[in-house]
């Protein structure tokens, strides 16, 4: 972790800020005092293919009983009832 001076920061900014996005972990300094520390948000992909989704979510299944309850509960298709 590389020790930054607030003033550094302020004046400097933009080229902080690109130090991080490269990797670098920054603690910015108060007073000669660590004060807090910067580093990069990891970045999630907004989308995966459907292999990756099936096994995601299959491991995660609700309850079987669940969907005969809900089979007592409305039978059949709600396709029938006003929206």
């Amino acid at each position: 972790m590389t020790p930054v001076p607030v003033r550094e920061l302020r004046n400097h900014t933009r080229q902080v800020i690109d130090r991080v996005n490269a990797g670098e972990t920054i603690v910015i300094t108060v007073g000669g005092r660590p004060a807090i520390e910067l580093r990069a948000i990891e970045s999630r992909r907004a989308t995966f293919d459907r292999a990756v989704f099936a096994e995601r979510v299959l491991g995660h299944q609700a309850d079987p009983g669940l969907t005969a309850e809900l089979a007592d509960l409305a039978p059949g298709t709600t396709d029938d009832l006003p929206l």
